[in-house]
């Protein structure tokens, strides 16, 4: 389904179904495994098709003994994480947008950011791109046209958002675009033939689309936010830090030991690590494709903690839009580093 820009009640709607979802979901699903004190020991979780995920890569290098990981699905976007998280069908959020989740906490959802988990520089970065013998060479020629994103009321829809603003095109102006949520393996089929104008694509997927297309990028999200910079967070529930505060320690340490690990080793070192742990877990699948367009770093410092700035920016963009009114949310509310021994 196609997104012209103006319509952002959509938006509001999924925010409030997911909010009256973890109401209900909260209290939904007994624990699963727990340990002698009663703190949660089996972990749900959704896992990153192709991609180095430093929540499984930790398990590898055994940072999660004592804690079983059960597999619920693939993430398919941040704010569908975000959605199973505050539902109860998950016990972490992985890689969901700062601004999704601060929106989310606006409108009462019990959650917080606990870690950065990706972000961008200028080695690893999203793009919007176009064909290369596409007429489009800025902000402006894509007035009237349709631009893939990955999913909405995420990371790329608040860089495009940001770079129009920056263009100088009018709010008319960009609600004539229109945004079409597209899963990253449709997307390069889709630019290539036509249906839509151009796409923002993650690293992975510009290699992937490079792959079969001749494309040319018109800018960068590190070019419009500025580089490095953080873009989204694991996320865990207030209730499940409150009730099993040793698990989410563990699971937080766990995965800053696997950040530390992927921003200062090699690839190689890396996948000497990840890849028998894939074969072993069932995600033999997983491997070539990190193999071929894993950049070597997931584009946060070596030890990331969460700054206000992080939050802030997206709060101030959200308000812009009049998604929520920044007056009624604290940007601490968003996240916690207690749990962080980068902190």
């Amino acid at each position: 389904m196609n997104h012209p820009r103006s319509h952002r009640s959509t938006r509001t709607l999924v925010v409030a179904a997911t909010v009256a979802l973890a109401a209900a979901g909260l209290t939904a699903c007994g624990s699963a495994g727990a340990d002698s004190e009663g703190e949660e020991t089996t972990i749900r979780y959704q896992s990153y098709a192709g991609a180095v995920d430093a929540f499984l890569l930790a398990d590898a290098l055994g940072e999660f003994e004592g804690l079983t990981l059960k597999r619920v699905g693939d993430v398919t976007g941040g704010p569908q994480a975000l959605q199973a998280l505050v539902s109860n069908q998950t016990d972490i959020g992985g890689s969901a947008f700062y601004g999704a989740i601060a929106q989310l906490v606006a409108t009462g959802a019990p959650i917080k950011a606990v870690i950065p988990f990706y972000g961008s520089n200028r080695t690893t970065n999203s793009q919007v791109v176009v064909l290369d013998d596409s007429s489009i060479k800025g902000a402006k020629d894509l007035i009237g046209k349709k631009v893939a994103v990955n999913t909405l009321g995420a990371n790329s829809e608040a860089v495009l958002d940001t770079w129009f603003d920056q263009e100088g095109l009018s709010q008319a102006q960009q609600d004539e675009i229109t945004l079409v949520p597209l899963p990253p393996l449709n997307t390069p089929e889709a630019l290539g033939n036509g249906k839509v104008d151009a796409a923002v694509v993650s690293f992975q997927s510009k290699q992937q689309t490079a792959k079969q297309y001749r494309i040319r990028a018109l800018v960068s999200d590190v070019e419009v936010v500025g580089e490095p910079y953080a873009g989204g967070g694991l996320t865990l529930r207030e209730e499940f830090i409150e009730k099993n505060p040793r698990t989410s320690r563990q699971i937080v340490e766990g995965v800053a030991a696997a950040i530390e690990f992927i921003e200062t080793h090699e690839k190689q070192e890396i996948f000497d690590v990840y890849f028998p742990y894939l074969e072993k877990e069932g995600y033999g699948d997983y491997i070539e494709p990190i193999r071929t367009n894993f950049p070597g770093t997931l584009g946060i410092d070596a030890k990331p903690t969460i700054a206000d700035e992080d939050i802030q920016r997206w709060v101030d963009w959200l308000d812009s839009r009049g998604d929520i009114d920044a007056k009624d949310i604290d940007v601490s509310d968003v996240y916690t580093n207690e749990l962080n021994p980068n902190a």
